[in-house]
């Protein structure tokens, strides 16, 4: 079956390089950018930025291999949400404090994730931060914009690694993901299923009711992420 796979124009190509400028500097100084509205992000944008937004957003994700993609809906942000704030951790290849970025949770999840890191820190001597919560669907669309930006404008690699607004759990509390990382730090995350953290979280995480949400060789078309999980309240 043939794909039918976007593609753009240099004008596009120049408008989303403002757009991946305007995005950085709105994540550096503001800290509750990822609470943003569509409303705020159209403020932000002007028109040729506005459809070159529309357009990436319009992409079937069936045509990329996307066959269980799940769209949970464009809900408004929600008011429970708690602020994570001053977790640090110690870069890999240094020595130097560093700090998080502001992140978000439900307050649910935000209680049960404490569980958790707590009990861990108390079995393993070790701890996870949040490096990324709650992200409204407008947030998402700037995100999956800026990793297209950085894919050369290649959407396929793109929706391996990320979904479409209203189809990630970082946007739906009822099943509200969080990205992890170890709290002392780690030069590739993608080593992070190698940690003594991540195989604590495999056999305890479902004790706090987090899930491991893409697995290797999972059905929605999305890479291994052994640090993204999800909160799954038990019934």
């Amino acid at each position: 079956m043939r794909i039918n796979m976007l593609k753009f124009s240099k004008k596009e190509k120049a408008a989303g390089k403002k757009i991946y400028r305007k995005f950085t500097i709105e994540k550096k100084k503001n800290p509750k950018a990822p609470l943003i509205s569509f409303d705020g992000l159209n403020r932000l944008l002007d028109d040729d930025e506005k459809k070159l937004i529309e357009k990436v957003l319009s992409v079937n994700p069936k045509d990329y291999g996307k066959n269980h993609t799940i769209f949970y809906g464009i809900d408004p942000v929600p008011k429970d949400l708690v602020a994570i704030e001053n977790q640090t951790y110690f870069p890999a290849e240094n020595k130097d404090v560093k700090k998080v970025k502001t992140q978000y949770l439900p307050k649910a999840v935000f209680v049960a994730f404490l569980r958790m890191k707590k009990a861990m820190k108390k079995e393993l001597g070790k701890a996870v931060n949040v490096t990324s919560g709650y992200r409204s669907p407008a947030f998402q669309a700037l995100i999956l914009f800026t990793v297209l930006f950085q894919n050369k404008w290649s959407m396929k690699k793109t929706l391996l690694r990320l979904t479409l607004p209203g189809c990630s759990e970082h946007g739906y509390p009822p099943r509200q993901a969080m990205d992890l990382a170890p709290e002392k730090g780690i030069k590739n995350l993608e080593d992070f299923n190698r940690t003594e953290e991540y195989k604590w979280l495999l056999k305890n995480a479902k004790k706090f009711c987090f899930r491991l949400s893409y697995p290797k060789n999972n059905n929605y078309g999305v890479m291994f992420e052994p640090w993204h999980w999800r909160y799954v309240k038990h019934k």
